[in-house]
C-alpha cells in the first residue's frame, strides 16, 4: 500500500464503511472523497477527520508510516441494522447514545430551503460527553446537522457540523447570547439570540456585514411566524 488512495481504501474497507458514510461523517461531499481515494486529488483539509473516522494514524494515511489500526471503543458496529456508528467521547462506562444525522442544512444567512429531512447516518456519543455539555444523556431531542452560508462568520463556518437540541424551542426559553436554528417559510436559518429588556429578541449574525446579514427583531407575536427548530449546543469545527 504505497499510495494514499491505497491506504484510504484499505482502512475504509477494513471497517466495512462506504465512501458515502466516510464523506458524511466528516462533512465532505461524496464525489470529493471519491476523488481523494481515486488519486485524482492529492490532498484534503479533511484528512485529519478522515483518519479519526477510519481509526488510523493520519501519518500512516499520508506517508505509510505509523499505526494503521487505532481501534478503540470510540467506534461500534451494530449488526442488527448494518450501520456504522462513529462515537464522540472516549472510553465510557455506559452504553453509547445514538444521535441521528439529518441531511438538512441550517443556513447561517438568509436561509436554506429543505424539501424534506431524510436521515443520512448516525453518530454515537458517550453519556459522559452529553452530561459534561448539559445535554440529555439519553439523546432524546438531539440531532446533527450542517450549517451553510457564512453569516455566523468564524463562529460557525460554512459546512460546520452542529449538534442541536430540539427540546429548546419556546420563546420564553431563549437563553441570551446563544445560537438557535429556525425554520421560516420553509427555510432553515441559524442566528444568535439577544434578549432585550422590553421582551423582544434580536436575531443577530456574527458576520459584521449587516447589509447582507441584517439583524431581525422578534416579539412574542412575530415569533409565531418562525418555527424554532432548536438550540445549537455543540459545533464540530473544521480545521
Amino acid at each position: 500500500m504505497s499510495t494514499l488512495p491505497d491506504r484510504l481504501k484499505f482502512a475504509r474497507e477494513r471497517l466495512n464503511l462506504s465512501q458515502q458514510q466516510v464523506a458524511d461523517a466528516v462533512g465532505m461531499k461524496q464525489p470529493s472523497y471519491y476523488q481523494l481515494e481515486a488519486g485524482k486529488s492529492k490532498r484534503s483539509r479533511f484528512i485529519n477527520d478522515i483518519a479519526k473516522v477510519l481509526q488510523t494514524d493520519v501519518d500512516w494515511l499520508i506517508t505509510g508510516e505509523g499505526d494503521y489500526d487505532l481501534s478503540t471503543k470510540d467506534t461500534v458496529y451494530d449488526e442488527h441494522d448494518n450501520a456504522q456508528y462513529i462515537s464522540i467521547g472516549k472510553q465510557s462506562d455506559y452504553e453509547l447514545v445514538k444521535v441521528k444525522y439529518l441531511d438538512i442544512k441550517a443556513s447561517c444567512g438568509s436561509g436554506y430551503i429543505n424539501e424534506q429531512y431524510p436521515e443520512a447516518h448516525t453518530q454515537a456519543f458517550t453519556v459522559e460527553f452529553l452530561r459534561s455539555n448539559n445535554m440529555p444523556i439519553n439523546g432524546d431531542g438531539l440531532v446533527l446537522m450542517h450549517a451553510c452560508s457564512d453569516s455566523m462568520g468564524y463562529t460557525i463556518p460554512h459546512g460546520t457540523l452542529m449538534l442541536v437540541d430540539t427540546n429548546e424551542r419556546e420563546f420564553d426559553n431563549f437563553v441570551n447570547n446563544k445560537i438557535y436554528v429556525f425554520q421560516a417559510d420553509s427555510e432553515m436559518i441559524c442566528k444568535r439570540a439577544i434578549r432585550n429588556l422590553n421582551g423582544t429578541v434580536v436575531l443577530k449574525s456574527d458576520n459584521s456585514d449587516k447589509d447582507n446579514y441584517p439583524d431581525q427583531v422578534i416579539d412574542r407575536d412575530s415569533f409565531a411566524q418562525f418555527k424554532l427548530f432548536g438550540r445549537v449546543r455543540y459545533t464540530f469545527a473544521q480545521h
